[in-house]
């Protein structure tokens, strides 16, 4: 059911007020004030809520492009940052941007290359990166001129890992070369962590494992506990550089989804919280490496916290996909009850984020229903 506690405070709430139109409210002063103090920016910074991600998303757009005065934003290729015609934009997934054809004309986006360790020869990972880095030292593209030391680019924005895309992780390199670069040029660094954040890699902030500090934090989904609520927090001058009504919502930082809200950041800002996270990440981790060893169809794991992503291969020397495969084993295991999604560039993997407060039974239950599916598809399409 329900958890009591947000039920509880939800109930309590809604029988004193409900709304009241994007104005300070008790229960929305204290998120502001959790939110930057668990923010991980240094320095003075401030807070600006909205309603969804997508909203978020665009909220810190809007701000990065009014403050820099420049007008591109560079994001990778896989990345997914809302279903809004501002965001969609941004949002590099070819398989989405059909259902908001034509996407609203905004030639001051780039594009460059989510590295994917597995599928990289060793050691070449990131050479997407750098190749993006050379571009940028010429004069053959319209975010920069390195040569005359132009800059165009408002910021870089990116998932620290990419969900919607297959729960891909990064090499650790990913963020620090992207904030190196940032700052090589002059532009902001924004982090999407609508589903990565709140404790879901076993950090509060899917960047603290790379150990950087972006300019610009997005967060969502989790943060209102069911609710709808986003909010962006930044370096004090970001958001103090337009001026009053220049972001104006009705329900942004409704008080129902803050007050339940509070509530959400005192439990995942709990450093116990967090280690039973990681605790219980690295058993369902171990069993799934368990899987792995039995399963030949299981060619890449990825993994922090509760975050993970299978990639299902028909041969692990060629790593072929295993389309067919991962399709099977999803639909056999919600035959069983366990439910998850499958994505991936190439449609094959298996995208695994249970509950925070999963307990090992649960996993175990999971890991039981995984190993049959596996099992089955491999009798029924042949694996090397």
């Amino acid at each position: 059911g329900c958890n009591e506690e947000i039920t509880r405070i939800i109930r309590e709430q809604a029988g004193t007020l409900t709304h009241f139109f994007d104005f300070p409210h008790v229960e929305r002063i204290m998120m502001a004030e959790k939110l930057l103090k668990n923010s991980r920016i240094s320095g003075k910074t401030r807070v600006m809520f909205g309603v969804t991600g997508s909203d978020g998303i665009e909220l810190a757009v809007r701000a990065a492009r009014y403050y820099t005065g420049q007008p591109y934003i560079l994001t990778a290729y896989g990345d997914y940052h809302g279903v809004t015609y501002g965001t969609m934009g941004l949002t590099g997934k070819g398989n989405m941007q059909p259902f908001f054809y034509p996407v609203l004309p905004d030639r001051a986006i780039g594009y460059f290359q989510f590295p994917h360790e597995y599928r990289s020869e060793p050691g070449h990972a990131m050479d997407g990166i750098k190749a993006f880095e050379k571009l940028l030292d010429g004069k053959e593209t319209p975010y920069t001129d390195g040569i005359n030391g132009i800059c165009n680019a408002a910021a870089i924005l990116v998932s620290p890992f990419q969900s919607s895309s297959g729960y891909y992780i990064p090499p650790v390199e990913y963020l620090q070369e992207l904030r190196r670069i940032a700052d090589k040029f002059g532009m902001l660094l924004i982090v999407d962590e609508i589903q990565t954040g709140l404790g879901r890699s076993g950090k509060l902030w899917a960047f603290e494992h790379s150990g950087i500090e972006p300019d610009m934090i997005v967060t969502s989904k989790a943060l209102g506990g069911g609710l709808p609520i986003s909010a962006v927090i930044a370096k004090e001058d970001i958001l103090t550089a337009w001026g009053p009504g220049a972001h104006v919502s009705t329900q942004a930082g409704n008080v129902l989804a803050c007050a339940a809200g509070n509530y959400v950041l005192d439990v995942v800002t709990d450093e116990g919280f967090l280690k039973k996270v990681n605790e219980i990440g690295t058993y369902f981790l171990d069993r799934l490496k368990a899987l792995q060893e039995k399963h030949v169809i299981i060619g890449w794991i990825d993994n922090k916290g509760l975050y993970t992503g299978l990639e299902l291969v028909k041969d692990r020397q060629t790593k072929e996909p295993a389309i067919q495969e991962a399709t099977f084993v999803r639909n056999r295991s919600l035959e069983e009850g366990l439910l998850f999604e499958k994505g991936g560039y190439y449609h094959n993997r298996l995208q695994l984020i249970p509950p925070l407060n999963v307990e090992k039974v649960d996993l175990d239950r999971a890991v039981e229903i995984l190993d049959r599916g596996f099992g089955e598809a491999q009798k029924k399409f042949g694996s090397k």
